[in-house]
């Protein structure tokens, strides 16, 4: 690997290559409710930067925070909590500001540190393993400290090698973005046609509706109101033994925190009863806490307790359903209290309503709606073959297993898009 070359953190912040910082202290008294620049905790970073619904701090007041404010290109680690999720601050994202328990890392120069490379050594072995390392050397609650990751050890390729490293990489990462963002864009419009026909009742053909009472208010003449029991199946939850619980297995077993993720990473060699079977397109919830509420997208798997499956009757879309019952579950997450976790049963799923349209209607409803989801099921399956693309190539490309001067990047681009 010629001109490769081993060095340290501590060495390229000398250089003023790049900079590694935490987040901003912030107190109570200085949050603003409009207009200001949101708060990144250790919770809002996953694959990506959640910046809405947060607290904000006034951007009046950008001095007093530095460096601790976001600049596109970032490369950001969390260092409590769930630690060392990595995530990379884009140019399409707006100015925020840093929480304590984030650590930032922001090359200074581009022509030597490539950001894009640094983002992926990131998520390489070579810092893995130190982090680990790290946040296990003490007994208190996993942390990586900002002075250990001031004095790591990293293996530093060529800027040229960098730029393709990131090329390669980033062309795979910029698909599954733009893959989210459709998917997103397509829940929005089943979101804004469900409103639209069976809240407002702008369906088609609703000019010459006449409005009737009914257990849900004024409803079209001919449209009816049922028992949640009564459009959907319903099954709850095996109790699995989790000491059979692995990595890997013949049976994937659906958890509670597998629910907003819509993929299992827990199986078990303990056969499960048939009746617990979960199939694409079923829609689940979370029986407690935040009773995260989905359509199934992960394949064959096997629900385990706590988690309750609803699969529609007749020709009622799995969609239709969800979006049916997403205002009740809104409201039971905010009603709901008594102990640390909330939990949903039974005799909640049971006083749920369902607006069943005509037939008509139904029938214009379940083919639109199925479309959407058809369309956000291909989009999710492709995301996945990237990931798992991109999680094979990583740690070779960043580490020089494999040559990245002999890849042609165009077909790479093309074999992507």
């Amino acid at each position: 690997m010629t001109g490769w070359r081993k060095t340290t953190t501590a060495e390229l912040l000398h250089s003023g290559l790049i900079e590694i910082g935490d987040g901003y202290r912030a107190k109570n008294a200085e949050f603003v409710k409009n207009g200001g620049l949101p708060f990144v905790r250790v919770g809002d970073v996953g694959t990506s930067v959640r910046l809405e619904g947060l607290d904000e701090l006034p951007a009046k007041e950008a001095a007093r925070y530095g460096s601790k404010i976001s600049q596109p290109f970032d490369s950001l680690i969390t260092m409590k909590g769930t630690v060392g999720r990595v995530a990379y601050v884009s140019q399409a994202d707006r100015a925020f500001v840093y929480s304590p328990q984030i650590s930032y890392w922001r090359s200074r120069d581009a022509g030597q540190v490539h950001p894009r490379w640094l983002r992926y050594w990131l998520e390489s072995p070579e810092f893995t393993a130190q982090a680990l390392a790290t946040k296990g050397a003490t007994d208190m609650a996993d942390y990586i400290n900002l002075r250990d990751q001031r004095q790591m050890r990293l293996t530093l390729p060529p800027p040229s090698v960098q730029h393709r490293v990131a090329v390669v990489l980033g062309n795979i990462d910029d698909l599954i973005d733009n893959h989210r963002r459709r998917i997103q864009l397509l829940d929005q419009m089943a979101q804004a046609i469900y409103r639209e026909w069976f809240v407002i009742f702008r369906y088609p053909g609703h000019e010459d509706a006449v409005l009737i009472d009914s257990g849900l208010g004024l409803i079209p003449e001919g449209w009816d109101v049922k028992n949640l029991f009564d459009v959907a199946e319903v099954a709850f939850g095996f109790s699995f033994k989790s000491t059979y619980f692995a990595p890997i297995g013949p049976y994937g077993v659906v958890r509670i925190r597998d629910v907003p993720a819509g993929i299992t990473k827990t199986f078990t060699d303990e056969k499960p009863p048939q009746r617990y079977q979960i199939a694409d397109g079923d829609v689940l919830i979370g029986m407690d806490g935040d009773f995260h509420l989905r359509q199934w997208t992960g394949g064959e798997a096997w629900l385990n307790q706590r988690v309750a499956r609803l699969r529609p009757l007749g020709n009622l879309a799995a969609r239709h359903l969800l979006l049916a019952i997403e205002k009740s579950i809104q409201e039971w997450n905010v009603a709901i209290t008594g102990t640390t976790v909330a939990h949903l049963g039974k005799r909640h799923l049971e006083q749920i309503r369902i607006l069943m349209p005509s037939s008509g209607a139904l029938a214009i409803a379940t083919a639109v709606l199925a479309d959407i989801a058809d369309q956000e099921r291909v989009l999710v399956q492709s995301c996945r073959q990237l990931e798992a693309m991109r999680d094979l190539l990583l740690p070779k490309l960043v580490s020089g297993q494999i040559d990245v001067s002999n890849l042609d990047l165009d077909a790479m681009a093309e074999s992507v898009a």
